[in-house]
């Protein structure tokens, strides 16, 4: 398990659900040695009528969540996220084996009298579960690093409620493509403020890009999203965005 956990909102099975996924662990993964799948299901007693986590619920979640993490993850297992949805909340592991898995499970949660958790497992040794349930997709992952953008901002005093400038970097393997985006982003309020090629070997072409836009948290994504998705629509990467920290009772 590392320290670099973040969530993110999905449908699942129509209905809507909350991820929170150790995405460190993406980069090692599968794991020879953990090749098995471990899984706790926990219903949820007051869920919200959209199958979510209710506010009155929350302590009693987490409280949950650490007592199991704390007893069964050691050097055979490892806690890698958690899905929120349909009045259930799920826990996934990695283990070198399901030996006496639902015992652990029991024995972690005994003085959760009230929940009714369901504890199971199968073979996964490509930790397709992990990789491609609990992983964000493209679009989520760039949501995510918008709300980490905005949280460093946010760190260093900004309010988030004031417009600036904001530049946007896309890269490119042909510079029709770099044009053909340039142009596509024009017609959606932004301007080209720079046009390079760094000598990347497969995206040498660079679009910088800037509008002026307030950066928080709930608007940030329909400032992004649209090139995000232009950008590959031209068979290019977003490469991120960044902006100048402005305090409270600064002016842009």
């Amino acid at each position: 398990m590392t320290d670099d956990w973040d969530f993110y909102f999905v449908r699942v099975d129509g209905a809507p659900a909350s991820i929170q996924v150790d995405l460190g662990l993406e980069p090692s993964v599968p794991l020879a040695a953990l090749p098995h799948l471990a899984h706790v299901r926990v219903p949820m007693l007051a869920p919200r009528p959209d199958g979510l986590s209710s506010s009155e619920e929350f302590d009693a979640l987490i409280a949950l969540e650490d007592a199991l993490t704390a007893s069964v993850v050691d050097d055979r297992t490892v806690y890698v996220g958690r899905c929120t949805g349909n009045g259930t909340r799920d826990f996934y592991f990695y283990a070198a084996d399901l030996a006496h898995w639902p015992q652990r499970v029991a024995a972690a949660l005994a003085s959760f009298a009230v929940y009714r958790p369901e504890a199971g497992g199968r073979a996964d040794p490509t930790w397709s579960v992990y990789r491609e349930f609990l992983m964000p997709g493209d679009e989520d992952r760039q949501r995510i690093e918008n709300r980490r953008v905005c949280a460093a901002l946010e760190s260093h005093g900004d309010p988030l409620t004031v417009a600036r400038d904001i530049d946007h970097w896309s890269y490119f393997a042909s510079d029709v493509d770099a044009q053909s985006f340039a142009d596509a982003a024009e017609h959606l309020g932004f301007h080209v403020r720079r046009r390079a090629s760094d000598g990347r070997a497969e995206e040498p072409h660079l679009v910088q890009l800037a509008r002026s836009d307030v950066p928080s948290f709930h608007g940030i994504d329909a400032v992004v999203l649209p090139l995000f998705r232009a950008a590959r629509d031209h068979r290019g990467r977003y490469d991120g965005w960044e902006c100048a920290v402005v305090r409270a009772g600064s002016e842009s």
